[in-house]
């Protein structure tokens, strides 16, 4: 036994091949090796399942969130609490079935934004919040048919809100008239994004043009010199004459706007209109059709036979258009004057047949435009307002009207001076002829 223990620990003794270190040693290194190596392993398996264990316990927290309406209603509660958007906490969603107490619009039931055919049906909490509830601040118009109020969606989204005065539509004949407008798509044309119908309030969410109204630059600017120049009036007026001309030829079925003046012409920063209140009498319960087209705030716009046929029509739009053309030329209102009224197209009739052109253009105006191209501008407006229906032009003709001739470059540009002059005549004598025909507003 005793020279079995002195024969092993002669053999341990021995050194080994590794640097000559002794046999015991190395078997010591290579297990306290291995002990290193499983200790580094059940650290980083034990690291891996902590790792894991909170996307476990998130889902598993989500679970009743998505499968309870009052989890989603939590959720929303704690949404509306920061109107600023900073505490908005991310909340995943599942769509609901709609029926037909719930799914056309916004009501109780439903407290989350829903995606509809062609918008959002918006809670009336979440308008409430983006509105600073219905802040006089906030207020940024008001019209025959309601206020509008500037809103800051959750999203930051910046928005036009137009709670509508007249709220005795049923829910269903609001939502199919504002569905009817929902296809209508143009660069000039204000967007319609959404709307709410929850309780008694009806009202319609807006994209937000942020330089104010047409009516507001032309009336309201008191500077001494206006910042509306003549290119900038000309691309006014034949921008806002393709909104229109989209609505009543280029969609199905067609919309008349039955509302074309100054403060219904919104412009962006780069002074590019886009009309608003498309198609608002239309939005209107039937019962409420006779204030939604009457001549309320329409002082000057309205087409003589309104009076007798009380109906609108593309030819009736065209009228107004061409009152805005003149409008926008003059710097003047449609009807001015308290005690004696004096109609801007009668007092432009006069002007003309006086050939006194200097006077037409507005003196705020920085520069002067060409004879020429204000002469074929007022004619273009002149005609517009023709007092024979049959003689008015389409919007789609209009437009043709309006294009600047320099852009039309052809052979023909080559004519002779003597051609050129007696076409010019020919051009007087139609611009008089047609003066002589609108004489009159009856």
């Amino acid at each position: 036994m005793s020279q079995g223990l002195s024969s092993l620990d002669h053999n341990l003794s021995h050194h080994t091949l590794f640097f000559g270190i002794k046999l015991w040693i190395f078997i010591v290194a290579c297990i306290l090796a291995i002990a290193v190596l499983v200790l580094v392993l059940l650290s980083l398996y034990f690291i891996y399942c902590r790792h894991r264990k909170p996307s476990r316990v998130h889902i598993n927290s989500l679970r009743p969130v998505i499968s309870k309406n009052s989890g989603l209603t939590r959720s929303l509660d704690k949404r509306l609490l920061s109107r600023n958007g900073a505490e908005i906490e991310l909340s995943i969603e599942t769509p609901e079935k709609p029926n037909e107490l719930t799914g056309l619009r916004c009501g109780r039931a439903v407290s989350v934004r829903k995606r509809e055919k062609h918008g959002y049906a918006y809670a009336l909490r979440e308008i409430e919040a983006a509105t600073n509830g219905f802040a006089d601040v906030n207020v940024i118009g008001s019209g025959d048919f309601g206020i509008v109020y500037h809103g800051v969606l959750f999203d930051g989204t910046r928005v036009a809100i137009k709670k509508l005065l007249y709220d005795r539509c049923k829910d269903d004949n609001f939502i199919a008239q504002v569905e009817a407008i929902g296809n209508v798509r143009h660069k000039n044309l204000v967007k319609l994004l959404g709307y709410c119908t929850e309780g008694a309030f009806r009202m319609l969410v807006y994209e937000y043009v942020d330089n104010g109204n047409l009516s507001q630059w032309l009336h309201g600017c008191i500077r001494q010199v206006s910042p509306l120049t003549w290119n900038m009036r000309i691309n006014v007026i034949q921008a806002a004459g393709k909104g229109l001309a989209y609505l009543h030829e280029d969609i199905e079925p067609k919309i008349i706007h039955q509302q074309i003046k100054s403060s219904n012409i919104l412009l962006d920063q780069q002074w590019n209109p886009k009309i608003s209140d498309i198609g608002i009498a239309k939005v209107l319960c039937p019962e409420w059709s006779h204030v939604a087209t009457s001549p309320m705030g329409m002082s000057g716009y309205i087409a003589p036979e309104y009076a007798y046929t009380s109906v609108f029509n593309e030819k009736t739009d065209v009228y107004s258009f061409g009152i805005l053309l003149m409008e926008i030329i003059t710097g003047r209102t449609p009807v001015e004057g308290n005690e004696t009224e004096v109609y801007l197209i009668d007092w432009l009739k006069c002007m003309v047949a006086n050939q006194s052109f200097d006077q037409v253009v507005d003196p705020k105006m920085p520069e002067m435009p060409s004879l020429k191209e204000l002469k074929r501008t007022v004619l273009v407006a002149l005609r517009c307002v023709d007092p024979d229906v049959e003689n008015r032009p389409t919007m789609g003709d209009v437009i043709h009207m309006l294009e600047p001739r320099d852009l039309l470059l052809s052979d023909e540009s080559c004519a002779s001076h003597k051609t050129s002059r007696c076409n010019s005549l020919k051009d007087n004598q139609v611009f008089a002829k047609q003066v002589e025909g609108v004489k009159g507003r009856n």
